[in-house]
């Protein structure tokens, strides 16, 4: 019997390949998108310490300077806050196209497993008949030998 060969092989690892880059991407965006989350976590704790802080030192009066300079940190904090706010959805919507690439490679990765799994059982099942013709050759050379007496 032949050895099996798969004649789309090359195609095979190429679709894979695809599929681990696209993995790869999407662990990236994915990374980013984390850091903007934590980035967004440590503005909104750092802008609640200072809110709290005001609060605490607002029973005594507050120089003029002092409140302009909070005032201005706080303003900062937020700016920051709403342009990592948009970054972290930019951010989220690559995840997500590259979460399709990556569902796109998987399934035509699977797509061109599945047809060598077909050629293997294939090559399987003409090893199997031409097995079984050999041994229906042997079977009836034993006959004719018994019969005609060799």
């Amino acid at each position: 019997m032949k050895k099996f060969s798969f004649r789309l092989d090359f195609l095979l690892r190429y679709r894979r390949q695809k599929e681990e880059m696209a993995m790869l991407e999407l662990a990236q965006k994915v990374r980013l998108a984390e850091q903007f989350k934590n980035e967004l976590n440590r503005i909104r704790l750092r802008s609640d310490e200072l809110a709290d802080d005001v609060r605490e030192k607002s029973a005594a009066p507050i120089p003029a300077p002092v409140f302009n300079l909070y005032q201005s940190y706080l303003d900062a904090l937020r700016q920051r806050n709403l342009d990592t706010e948009y970054k972290l959805g930019k951010a989220e919507k690559e995840v997500a196209k590259k979460r399709e690439k990556l569902v796109e490679a998987s399934v035509d990765r699977k797509m061109i497993e599945r047809f060598e799994e077909m050629e293997r059982d294939k090559h399987k099942a003409e090893g199997a008949r031409e097995e079984q013709n050999n041994l229906d050759e042997l079977a009836a050379i034993a006959v004719a030998r018994k019969v005609n007496g060799y």
